[in-house]
């Protein structure tokens, strides 16, 4: 379209917009940040607190097994030195030189036995396994056997120098208790029995019962290298033995003296941490162990305080942040609002003024163009006389040039009064599968061999009322138009039919026929394409257009209760939409046709109060062989036919004539008077074309061709003619 060569880009995001959506955006990392950041250091001194807690109760697993190493290491001393002492005693004397001395050896034993709290029993067992003498009970009980022990056969087998038993229950006293013993030998190192130092497990756990008192959670066990507890606090021995697979179980089979293991317990299950040192080389070892769920325990509860501590901040400091977004957001939001409704007043505010100007141009352009009629009617009808009356004239290249002048000069003021909403319309139901045809032949003349014309009509497509040479008159405006803008070549479309819901704009109300108008031009800009339909406002060079030919469009679908859109055309290029409103009348059937006269017989009385028009009229109905009488006004004209009624045949009246009786009135008092008196009248202004027709008066548009005012003369006498022979 002529409007613009190019497409214009979108206009970009106002810098003040910009900044706003970039404050909200601020405000709301703000919001995240001051939950994600507490977060994100609340979890990393989580995982701090969590390694430092299990360092922790590593150390404090590894000073409870140092401590009772220590303790055990003292005990198990003073009880082999002891058993070294019992040695000492016994010397290599055989089983039947100790029996001599039972006495001795009871008193010897017990004295000390004596001060020591820790030991249940001294003891000392002959080859045989049976008891020689003892601490606690004398005689010695030599009907017990206990060459069913694992001591007894540890010595026989010479393994260990000190044995240490598993927990045992007395066969003397009934009591529990675990031994040390170590083996006894002739003076030829042949094997002579066993001296032994029998043990309370309380002596171990006691201890450790006051060690752990403030160690909750804690554990402590005395094991042997086979994994058999001798002692245990708190809780009970387990009677099975530890298994081989068991962490611990396999460092100290590997020799190892010092060690940890975490893992489940191979009795319970428990998961625990374990810290193991071997007392001394003694085939002994403490383990210390904890519950993991103990340590998690303590490492939940100070991140429970410190979660206690920070997320109420955090959500305190995010709340605070979310309620200065929600602020912000609103108050841009209002802000908004108000752009919006200052915008919205000053778009109505120019609107106004558009429409203020539109309606000074309108009436200024509607009575020049009024005056321009006058004159073009003057020239026309001088014209149309020369002729009747000058024959040889009729076709020489003066008089043409002046009818084309004529010509001219009226489509011009159609397209003035079309602008300021007075052009006179004969709108008539129309049907485009029938009309479109012919009007696209109009159009290729127009549009040169370069440009291809395609069109199509859906058939049921409804029919429009509109006025038939303005209809001409848009497309022939649209189609100069897109051949200006693709330079002569290039497709240009027609296509009508019938407008689909959502498809009008929402201004619109009813049925519409959609005519849309596509080129293959460069297309239009958006910024542009609403100006385009303004009077006098064109993107041609100066002296290529008027300016008028879109807003001559968009006031002929107007006209039908219609709008006129430009958009961009799927593919490239422009396309000017049409909505024409519906014809709501059915087809009326097909008038009268009343043959041409070469004169016409009958008395007019012409009324017109422009002299020069009136004069030019006269000679031009006297041309046609009317015989004229004139008058100025309408008081003029009804004295007139009061007076002389029987010298007139129709009444030829302008609308527009000064004093308080126009056309229209005077029609009214004619037909009211004297209802077989013909009148016809001629305008050029839409409205009381309107007027006269809601009436149901003859009217003719203004300036009207002599050929059309002849035809309309001679229907009217005719019609006159019919209604006196019936009455």
């Amino acid at each position: 379209m002529p409007d613009a060569p190019v497409r214009a880009p979108d206009p970009p995001v106002p810098a003040l917009e910009s900044s706003r959506l970039r404050t909200l955006a601020r405000l709301r990392a703000v919001v995240a940040l001051a939950l994600l950041l507490p977060t994100l250091a609340f979890v990393a001194v989580a995982a701090v607190l969590y390694e430092r807690e299990f360092d922790d109760a590593r150390d404090r697993l590894d000073r409870a097994a140092r401590i009772a190493q220590e303790h055990g290491l003292k005990l198990f001393d003073t009880n082999e030195m002891l058993l070294q002492r019992m040695l000492d005693l016994v010397g290599h004397a055989d089983d039947a030189g100790l029996r001599e001395r039972e006495d001795e050896l009871h008193a010897r034993l017990k004295y000390m036995a004596a001060t020591l709290p820790q030991v249940q029993g001294l003891f000392v067992h002959g080859v045989d396994s049976r008891m020689i003498a003892n601490s606690r009970s004398h005689p010695p009980p030599r009907h017990i056997d206990y060459s069913d022990r694992s001591w007894q056969r540890a010595h026989l087998r010479g393994e260990e120098p000190v044995y240490v038993s598993e927990p045992l229950v007395s066969r003397l006293t009934g009591e529990a208790a675990f031994d040390i013993s170590r083996r006894r030998t002739h003076a030829d190192g042949s094997f002579a029995g066993t001296v032994h130092v029998s043990l309370r497990p309380e002596s171990l756990t006691d201890f450790y019962r006051a060690l752990l008192r403030n160690q909750p959670g804690l554990r402590l066990t005395v094991l042997r290298r086979d994994g058999t507890g001798i002692a245990r606090w708190p809780g009970l021995l387990p009677t099975d033995r530890t298994p081989a697979d068991e962490g611990t179980m396999r460092q100290i089979a590997a020799g190892e003296r010092v060690g940890a293991s975490d893992g489940p317990s191979s009795f319970d299950g428990t998961p625990r941490l374990r810290m193991f040192r071997q007392l001394g080389d003694y085939p002994l070892y403490v383990v210390a162990s904890m519950d993991r769920q103990a340590v998690l325990a303590a490492w939940g509860r100070q991140v429970a305080l410190i979660a206690l501590f920070v997320f109420p901040t955090a959500t305190g400091f995010a709340w605070m942040a979310w309620v200065s977004l929600r602020r912000t957001r609103d108050e841009f939001a209002t802000v908004r609002r108000l752009e919006d409704e200052t915008a919205r007043r000053q778009r109505a505010e120019l609107n106004l003024m558009q429409s203020q100007k539109l309606e000074a141009m309108g009436r200024l352009t509607g009575g020049v163009a009024h005056d321009f009629n006058n004159l073009l009617a003057i020239v026309g009808n001088s014209v149309e006389v020369i002729r009747r009356q000058r024959p040889e004239l009729a076709e020489t290249q003066q008089v043409a040039a002046i009818g084309r002048a004529v010509a001219s000069g009226a489509k011009l003021t159609r397209q003035l009064l079309a602008f300021a909403r007075q052009q006179a319309l004969l709108p008539e139901r129309m049907l485009l599968q029938e009309r479109l045809a012919g009007l696209i032949e109009l159009l290729k003349p127009l549009l040169g061999s370069g440009v291809r014309l395609e069109w199509a009509v859906d058939e049921d497509t409804a029919p429009i009322e509109v006025d038939a040479a303005e209809l001409e008159l848009a497309l022939i405006n649209l189609a100069v138009n897109a051949a200006d803008a693709m330079q002569g070549r290039g497709t240009l479309r027609i296509a009508a039919r019938n407008a689909q819901p959502g498809e009008t704009p929402p201004s619109l109300e009813g049925g519409f026929v959609q005519i849309d108008v596509d080129d293959s031009g460069p297309g239009i800009a958006p910024a542009l394409a609403e100006r385009a339909f303004e009077p006098f406002f064109t993107s041609k060079p100066v002296g290529k257009g008027t300016g008028l030919g879109l807003s001559q469009v968009r006031a002929l679908c107007q006209s039908t209760g219609g709008d006129a859109r430009i958009e961009a055309a799927p593919g490239g290029g422009a396309r000017v939409r049409l909505w024409l409103g519906r014809s709501l009348r059915a087809a009326a059937a097909a008038a009268a046709v009343v043959p041409p006269a070469t004169r016409i017989e009958g008395r007019l009385l012409l009324v017109e109060d422009n002299d020069e028009v009136a004069r030019a009229t006269h000679q031009l109905l006297e041309a046609m062989g009317c015989h004229v009488q004139h008058v100025r006004d309408g008081a003029e004209a009804l004295a007139f036919v009061e007076s002389r009624r029987d010298e007139i045949d129709l009444v030829l009246s302008d609308i527009e004539m000064p004093g308080t009786l126009d056309g229209i009135a005077l029609a009214g008092r004619l037909r009211e008077r004297t209802p077989t008196l013909p009148v016809l009248l001629m305008t050029g202004y839409a409205v009381r074309l309107a007027q006269a027709r809601k009436q149901q008066l003859a009217v003719l548009p203004k300036p009207c061709s002599p050929a059309v005012l002849a035809e309309a003369i001679q229907r009217a006498l005719a019609t006159r003619t019919q209604g006196e022979r019936v009455g």
